[in-house]
Order: structure tokens, then C-alpha cells, then sequence
């Protein structure tokens, strides 16, 4: 599969989250549901605005995934076990660092998003276990596949908030966490220099290629 191709499909799995509706006494699975709806219309709403403006597409993207993502808990896994030798001011960098990274990304291919359709699965015995849920969703892609897409939650503050992402049977955060410690090896362990360039591109280039 191609990058674009690729970035298609990711941007779906990963942008589609917004809600500011998202409460607790709503189902993980209607959760999702109701992000993935309102993104769409967005989309298609502002499609001309969001090609023509990069920093508008960053700013919609940013927006959504803030509601419905959970930073911390995703950049403190990816670091792994770098994440006790950092201190407060790297953890809180690389936070932003990861954050933005991601932002920019996605945003750069927010409008790939053409009417493809979408399927968010009902919840299934053992999906939600605790403060801990897993939420599954089909997207089909423009040549007629369906590829898979789970989302894993936490409840936390009263509100499911998306702490991975697995597409077509790739874990993304572990996917990242990898990248993390492979950075770390190449630069003699400096905290700093990984976090300063970190780059997300870099991992889902790695990801595009083994779905080619």
C-alpha cells in the first residue's frame, strides 16, 4: 500500500475522534460513533477551506483530537522506559513535541477523506472490562477493502478518551515506542536530542512500507 493510501485510512482512524459531547453515561462505542459523524460533516462543511489553509486544517485537528485523546497517556507509553529517567520539563516537551508532530501530520491529509464508508461495530462481550474498553470500526477503502480499526479507551475523568490506535492489525503506540527506544539507541541515550526531533513521519513511513 502507498503512503498516501496509507496516510488515507490512518487520518481516518486517528482524526475521527472529536466530540465535546463525550460523557461517561455514553457507551465507549457510541462515543466513537458520534466523533467519527461530526468529523465527517466538518470535513465536508469546510473541505475548500481546509486544502487552501494548512494552519486551519492543524488548528481543526488539534481541536478534535484534544477532546477525545489522551496525550499523557499515550506519550508516557511510547517513551516506555525512558519515561522514569525523563524529568517533568522533558516529559511535558516531548508531550508537545509528540502532540504536534501528530497534529501536523494529519492535517496534511485531513481531506483524503472523500465519502469513503465507515462502520463502528456495537460493543461485544469482554470489549469493555472495568475503566478499560476496546471499540472496533470498518472502514472501506476506495478499491473495496475493508480494513479494520480498534480503538482502546480509558475512562478517566468521567469520559472515554482514546489511548491507541490499531489499524489492520498494526499497534501503532507500540509501533511508536519502538521508534522511541531505536532514537534513544542511535543517540547514545540523549533525553534531549530524541525529543527535540522527534518526528512522527519517521514511524509511519516504517508503518507504510510493511503494509505495501
Amino acid at each position: 500500500m502507498k503512503r498516501q493510501g496509507f496516510l488515507q485510512w490512518l487520518v481516518v482512524a486517528f482524526v475521527m475522534l472529536s466530540s465535546s459531547l463525550a460523557y461517561a453515561q455514553q457507551s465507549p462505542d457510541e462515543v466513537i460513533r458520534v466523533a467519527v459523524d461530526r468529523l465527517v460533516e466538518r470535513i465536508e462543511a469546510d473541505r475548500e477551506k481546509l486544502e487552501a489553509d494548512p494552519r486551519y486544517a492543524q488548528k481543526v485537528v488539534d481541536e478534535e483530537l484534544d477532546a477525545m485523546v489522551d496525550f499523557r497517556r499515550i506519550t508516557r507509553a511510547v517513551m516506555g522506559e525512558y519515561f522514569s529517567q525523563a524529568n517533568r520539563e522533558q516529559r511535558n516537551k516531548f508531550l508537545q513535541q509528540f502532540r504536534a508532530s501528530l497534529v501536523n501530520t494529519y492535517a496534511a491529509g485531513i481531506t483524503l477523506y472523500e465519502g469513503q464508508s465507515y462502520r463502528v461495530l456495537p460493543l461485544a462481550d469482554g470489549d469493555v472490562r472495568g475503566n478499560r474498553a476496546r471499540v472496533q470500526m470498518e472502514f472501506e477503502t476506495e478499491d473495496g477493502k475493508v480494513l479494520p480499526i480498534a480503538y482502546t479507551m480509558t475512562l478517566s475523568d468521567e469520559q472515554w478518551k482514546v489511548d491507541n490506535v490499531i489499524v489492520n492489525n498494526l499497534n501503532l503506540g507500540r509501533i511508536f515506542q519502538i521508534q522511541f527506544a531505536q532514537d534513544m539507541a542511535a543517540n547514545d541515550n540523549d533525553l534531549d536530542k530524541v525529543i527535540n526531533n522527534w518526528s512522527a513521519d519517521l514511524g509511519l513511513d516504517e508503518i507504510s512500507a510493511e503494509t505495501e
